[in-house]
Protein backbone atom coordinates (compact mmCIF):
# COMPACT_ATOMS: atom_id res chain seq x y z
CA UNK A 1 0.00 0.00 0.00
CA UNK A 2 1.88 3.25 -0.81
CA UNK A 3 0.89 7.09 -1.12
CA UNK A 4 0.49 7.64 -4.62
CA UNK A 5 -2.62 6.38 -5.42
CA UNK A 6 -5.81 8.41 -6.06
CA UNK A 7 -7.86 6.91 -3.61
CA UNK A 8 -7.59 7.50 0.53
CA UNK A 9 -5.50 5.18 2.09
CA UNK A 10 -8.82 3.43 4.00
CA UNK A 11 -10.83 3.60 1.23
CA UNK A 12 -8.04 1.37 -0.97
CA UNK A 13 -7.64 -1.38 1.88
CA UNK A 14 -11.33 -1.30 1.85
CA UNK A 15 -11.55 -2.21 -1.66
CA UNK A 16 -8.85 -4.65 -1.27
CA UNK A 17 -10.85 -6.28 1.38
CA UNK A 18 -13.99 -5.95 -0.15
CA UNK A 19 -12.47 -7.87 -3.34
CA UNK A 20 -11.32 -10.69 -1.20
CA UNK A 21 -14.87 -11.10 0.39
CA UNK A 22 -16.67 -10.92 -2.77
CA UNK A 23 -14.74 -13.86 -5.01
CA UNK A 24 -14.93 -16.14 -1.44
CA UNK A 25 -11.31 -15.92 -1.23
CA UNK A 26 -12.14 -14.90 2.67
CA UNK A 27 -15.47 -17.18 3.01
CA UNK A 28 -18.65 -16.38 5.25
CA UNK A 29 -17.60 -16.51 8.88
CA UNK A 30 -13.83 -16.23 8.48
CA UNK A 31 -11.77 -13.52 10.71
CA UNK A 32 -10.48 -10.18 9.14
CA UNK A 33 -7.50 -8.57 10.14
CA UNK A 34 -7.69 -6.65 13.38
CA UNK A 35 -6.81 -3.16 13.05
CA UNK A 36 -3.49 -3.34 14.18
CA UNK A 37 -2.73 -6.34 11.90
CA UNK A 38 -3.77 -4.13 9.32
CA UNK A 39 -2.05 -1.19 10.40
CA UNK A 40 1.39 -3.46 10.19
CA UNK A 41 0.15 -4.97 6.92
CA UNK A 42 -0.42 -1.86 4.88
CA UNK A 43 1.60 0.73 6.75
CA UNK A 44 -0.90 3.03 8.32
CA UNK A 45 -2.22 4.06 11.30
CA UNK A 46 -4.86 2.16 13.45
CA UNK A 47 -7.47 4.92 12.81
CA UNK A 48 -7.31 4.35 9.09
CA UNK A 49 -7.45 0.88 9.57
CA UNK A 50 -10.44 1.14 11.98
CA UNK A 51 -12.22 3.41 9.21
CA UNK A 52 -11.55 1.03 6.70
CA UNK A 53 -13.11 -1.97 8.67
CA UNK A 54 -16.47 0.44 9.70
CA UNK A 55 -16.34 1.44 5.79
CA UNK A 56 -16.83 -2.84 5.50
CA UNK A 57 -19.28 -3.19 7.98
CA UNK A 58 -21.12 -0.19 6.39
CA UNK A 59 -21.37 -2.47 3.35
CA UNK A 60 -23.06 -5.18 5.27
CA UNK A 61 -20.18 -7.63 4.53
CA UNK A 62 -18.87 -8.40 8.22
CA UNK A 63 -20.16 -7.50 11.31
CA UNK A 64 -17.59 -6.64 14.58
CA UNK A 65 -18.36 -7.78 18.07
CA UNK A 66 -15.85 -6.94 21.03
CA UNK A 67 -13.89 -9.94 21.54
CA UNK A 68 -14.73 -12.04 18.60
CA UNK A 69 -12.99 -9.15 16.11
CA UNK A 70 -14.03 -8.62 12.99
CA UNK A 71 -15.95 -11.68 10.57
CA UNK A 72 -17.42 -11.74 7.41
CA UNK A 73 -21.30 -12.34 7.09
CA UNK A 74 -22.47 -15.61 5.83
CA UNK A 75 -24.04 -15.98 2.73
CA UNK A 76 -22.68 -12.41 1.58
CA UNK A 77 -22.36 -13.55 -2.02
CA UNK A 78 -25.72 -14.21 -2.70
CA UNK A 79 -27.17 -11.18 0.06
CA UNK A 80 -24.97 -8.41 -1.39
CA UNK A 81 -25.90 -6.40 -4.48
CA UNK A 82 -22.87 -6.13 -7.49
CA UNK A 83 -23.18 -6.99 -10.86
CA UNK A 84 -23.99 -10.55 -11.52
CA UNK A 85 -24.91 -11.91 -15.28
CA UNK A 86 -28.18 -14.25 -14.15
CA UNK A 87 -27.13 -17.49 -13.07
CA UNK A 88 -28.94 -19.57 -16.28
CA UNK A 89 -27.35 -17.14 -19.07
CA UNK A 90 -26.12 -19.76 -22.03
CA UNK A 91 -22.48 -18.96 -22.54
CA UNK A 92 -21.83 -20.64 -25.48
CA UNK A 93 -22.38 -18.11 -28.61
CA UNK A 94 -21.45 -15.34 -26.23
CA UNK A 95 -18.00 -16.90 -25.32
CA UNK A 96 -16.74 -18.26 -28.59
CA UNK A 97 -17.93 -14.17 -29.95
CA UNK A 98 -15.40 -12.86 -27.11
CA UNK A 99 -12.71 -15.51 -28.40
CA UNK A 100 -12.73 -13.65 -31.87
CA UNK A 101 -12.33 -10.42 -30.50
CA UNK A 102 -9.60 -11.97 -28.00
CA UNK A 103 -7.86 -13.39 -31.56
CA UNK A 104 -6.90 -10.06 -32.25
CA UNK A 105 -4.88 -9.56 -28.69
CA UNK A 106 -1.34 -10.90 -27.74
CA UNK A 107 -0.78 -13.40 -24.77
CA UNK A 108 1.63 -13.61 -22.46
CA UNK A 109 2.17 -16.64 -20.18
CA UNK A 110 3.41 -15.41 -17.04
CA UNK A 111 2.66 -19.53 -15.48
CA UNK A 112 0.97 -22.74 -15.45
CA UNK A 113 1.49 -25.08 -12.58
CA UNK A 114 -0.51 -27.75 -10.19
CA UNK A 115 -1.34 -26.64 -6.95
CA UNK A 116 -3.92 -27.30 -4.08
CA UNK A 117 -7.13 -25.55 -4.62
CA UNK A 118 -7.49 -22.25 -2.24
CA UNK A 119 -10.74 -22.49 -0.46
CA UNK A 120 -12.45 -20.06 -2.85
CA UNK A 121 -11.28 -22.01 -6.01
CA UNK A 122 -13.00 -25.56 -4.08
CA UNK A 123 -16.29 -24.04 -4.19
CA UNK A 124 -16.17 -22.61 -7.32
CA UNK A 125 -15.29 -25.59 -8.72
CA UNK A 126 -17.52 -28.11 -6.34
CA UNK A 127 -13.75 -30.12 -5.68
CA UNK A 128 -12.89 -31.34 -2.39
CA UNK A 129 -10.57 -29.80 0.04
CA UNK A 130 -7.23 -30.43 -0.85
CA UNK A 131 -7.54 -31.06 -4.41
CA UNK A 132 -5.21 -30.06 -6.58
CA UNK A 133 -5.94 -27.70 -10.29
CA UNK A 134 -3.98 -26.28 -12.74
CA UNK A 135 -3.33 -22.60 -12.50
CA UNK A 136 -2.83 -20.07 -15.46
CA UNK A 137 -1.38 -17.27 -15.05
CA UNK A 138 -1.39 -14.92 -18.02
CA UNK A 139 -1.22 -11.22 -19.18
CA UNK A 140 -3.03 -9.91 -22.61
CA UNK A 141 -1.88 -6.91 -24.32
CA UNK A 142 -3.04 -4.83 -27.98
CA UNK A 143 -0.59 -3.42 -29.92
CA UNK A 144 1.86 -4.03 -26.50
CA UNK A 145 0.23 -2.24 -24.52
CA UNK A 146 -1.57 -4.50 -21.70
CA UNK A 147 -5.02 -4.08 -20.38
CA UNK A 148 -5.99 -7.75 -18.72
CA UNK A 149 -4.57 -9.96 -16.31
CA UNK A 150 -5.54 -13.38 -15.97
CA UNK A 151 -5.67 -16.24 -13.08
CA UNK A 152 -7.40 -19.24 -14.58
CA UNK A 153 -8.20 -22.44 -12.35
CA UNK A 154 -8.87 -25.27 -14.68
CA UNK A 155 -9.72 -29.14 -12.76
CA UNK A 156 -6.60 -31.32 -13.33
CA UNK A 157 -8.24 -33.77 -15.79
CA UNK A 158 -8.48 -30.43 -17.94
CA UNK A 159 -5.21 -28.99 -17.07
CA UNK A 160 -3.10 -31.70 -18.15
CA UNK A 161 -4.01 -31.82 -21.65
CA UNK A 162 -2.74 -27.98 -21.90
CA UNK A 163 0.92 -27.30 -23.03
CA UNK A 164 2.79 -24.03 -22.39
CA UNK A 165 3.01 -23.46 -26.49
CA UNK A 166 -1.06 -24.08 -26.73
CA UNK A 167 -1.43 -21.33 -24.05
CA UNK A 168 0.18 -18.68 -25.57
CA UNK A 169 -1.33 -19.47 -29.14
CA UNK A 170 -4.70 -20.63 -28.41
CA UNK A 171 -8.11 -19.71 -26.44
CA UNK A 172 -8.50 -21.38 -23.43
CA UNK A 173 -11.95 -21.60 -24.02
CA UNK A 174 -11.40 -23.86 -27.41
CA UNK A 175 -8.57 -26.07 -25.08
CA UNK A 176 -11.36 -26.84 -22.84
CA UNK A 177 -13.60 -27.43 -25.95
CA UNK A 178 -10.95 -29.72 -27.45
CA UNK A 179 -10.80 -32.11 -24.18
CA UNK A 180 -14.58 -33.05 -25.35
CA UNK A 181 -16.76 -30.46 -22.86
CA UNK A 182 -19.46 -28.42 -24.80
CA UNK A 183 -19.54 -24.99 -22.84
CA UNK A 184 -23.16 -24.43 -21.07
CA UNK A 185 -23.22 -21.50 -18.69
CA UNK A 186 -21.33 -19.55 -16.88
CA UNK A 187 -21.78 -16.91 -13.53
CA UNK A 188 -20.17 -13.88 -13.23
CA UNK A 189 -19.72 -11.18 -10.75
CA UNK A 190 -18.41 -7.49 -11.50
CA UNK A 191 -16.94 -4.88 -9.33
CA UNK A 192 -14.37 -2.33 -8.71
CA UNK A 193 -11.18 -2.73 -6.85
CA UNK A 194 -7.37 -1.10 -6.77
CA UNK A 195 -4.03 -2.47 -7.99
CA UNK A 196 -1.51 -3.32 -5.72
CA UNK A 197 2.29 -3.37 -6.38
CA UNK A 198 2.74 -6.42 -8.04
CA UNK A 199 -0.79 -5.98 -10.27
CA UNK A 200 0.21 -2.31 -11.11
CA UNK A 201 3.22 -4.19 -12.90
CA UNK A 202 1.63 -6.16 -15.16
CA UNK A 203 -1.15 -3.79 -16.54
CA UNK A 204 1.35 -0.84 -16.30
CA UNK A 205 -0.56 1.19 -14.38
CA UNK A 206 0.64 3.22 -10.82
CA UNK A 207 0.11 1.36 -7.00
CA UNK A 208 -3.67 2.03 -6.10
CA UNK A 209 -4.86 2.93 -9.87
CA UNK A 210 -8.58 1.26 -10.02
CA UNK A 211 -9.21 -1.64 -12.10
CA UNK A 212 -12.33 -3.57 -13.12
CA UNK A 213 -12.35 -7.56 -11.55
CA UNK A 214 -14.43 -9.84 -13.43
CA UNK A 215 -14.77 -13.33 -11.48
CA UNK A 216 -16.38 -16.11 -13.62
CA UNK A 217 -17.30 -19.59 -13.19
CA UNK A 218 -17.62 -21.55 -16.75
CA UNK A 219 -20.36 -24.80 -16.80
CA UNK A 220 -20.31 -27.43 -19.12
CA UNK A 221 -24.11 -28.91 -20.51
CA UNK A 222 -24.10 -30.91 -17.46
CA UNK A 223 -24.10 -28.17 -15.28
CA UNK A 224 -20.11 -29.08 -13.88
CA UNK A 225 -17.89 -26.22 -13.65
CA UNK A 226 -15.01 -26.34 -15.83
CA UNK A 227 -13.29 -23.17 -15.04
CA UNK A 228 -13.35 -20.66 -12.63
CA UNK A 229 -10.86 -17.06 -13.40
CA UNK A 230 -10.38 -13.79 -11.67
CA UNK A 231 -9.35 -10.56 -14.63
CA UNK A 232 -8.04 -7.43 -13.64
CA UNK A 233 -8.71 -4.82 -16.34
CA UNK A 234 -7.56 -1.11 -17.14
CA UNK A 235 -11.23 0.79 -17.41
CA UNK A 236 -9.40 2.98 -19.87
CA UNK A 237 -8.61 -0.06 -21.91
CA UNK A 238 -12.00 -2.26 -21.69
CA UNK A 239 -15.83 -1.68 -21.11
CA UNK A 240 -18.29 -4.69 -20.06
CA UNK A 241 -22.38 -3.55 -21.21
CA UNK A 242 -25.29 -5.45 -20.43
CA UNK A 243 -28.70 -5.06 -22.23
CA UNK A 244 -31.03 -7.11 -20.41
CA UNK A 245 -34.51 -7.85 -21.64
CA UNK A 246 -37.49 -7.93 -19.19
CA UNK A 247 -38.60 -11.45 -18.42
CA UNK A 248 -35.50 -12.95 -20.46
CA UNK A 249 -32.30 -13.88 -19.75
CA UNK A 250 -30.41 -12.51 -22.76
CA UNK A 251 -26.74 -10.60 -22.53
CA UNK A 252 -24.81 -8.60 -24.52
CA UNK A 253 -21.07 -8.28 -23.87
CA UNK A 254 -19.32 -5.45 -25.43
CA UNK A 255 -15.83 -4.60 -25.43
CA UNK A 256 -13.33 -1.78 -26.37
CA UNK A 257 -11.33 -3.49 -29.47
CA UNK A 258 -8.60 -4.09 -26.78
CA UNK A 259 -11.30 -5.69 -24.70
CA UNK A 260 -12.18 -9.34 -24.06
CA UNK A 261 -11.89 -12.32 -21.67
CA UNK A 262 -10.73 -15.58 -22.26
Amino acid sequence: MTQDGDLPRYQQIFLLLREKILTRQVPGGARIASEAELSKEFGVSRITSRRALSELEKAGLVTRERGRGTRVRENVISTHAQARSPGSVPMTSRIIGQSRIIGQSQIHLLGFSRQIAGTHVVQALALETGDDVYVIERVRSSKGDPFCHLVTYVPIEIGRTFSPAALESRMLIDLIQATGRSIGTAEQTVSATIADEVLAGHLDVHRGAPVLHVARTVFDTDGVPVEYFEASFRPDKFRLSMSLERGGTDENIDQTAAGGIG
